[in-house]
């Protein structure tokens, strides 16, 4: 068909003509490296709010079991 012969011409690679430049290399993995950092610093963070809800909510928790027994011990 005359369109799949078009669309494959366009796409043929030529041995002498990379279809990436060494800049464009190198841009793409400052940018990948850009990304992990982002991505491992914002992960750090959600850890560290994770621990901190945790705690609180352990703190929490026990403030709940003193008011229970507290409330057995006052036989309400």
């Amino acid at each position: 068909m005359l369109t799949d012969m078009i669309v494959e011409e366009e796409f043929e690679l030529k041995d002498e003509e990379p279809w990436y430049g060494k800049q464009d290399l190198e841009h793409d993995l400052h940018l990948a490296a850009q990304l992990g950092k982002t991505l491992l610093d914002r992960n750090h963070e959600l850890e560290q709010g994770l621990q901190q809800m945790f705690s609180t909510n352990q703190e929490q928790l026990q403030e709940i079991e003193v008011a229970g027994l507290n409330m057995i011990i006052l036989g309400h």
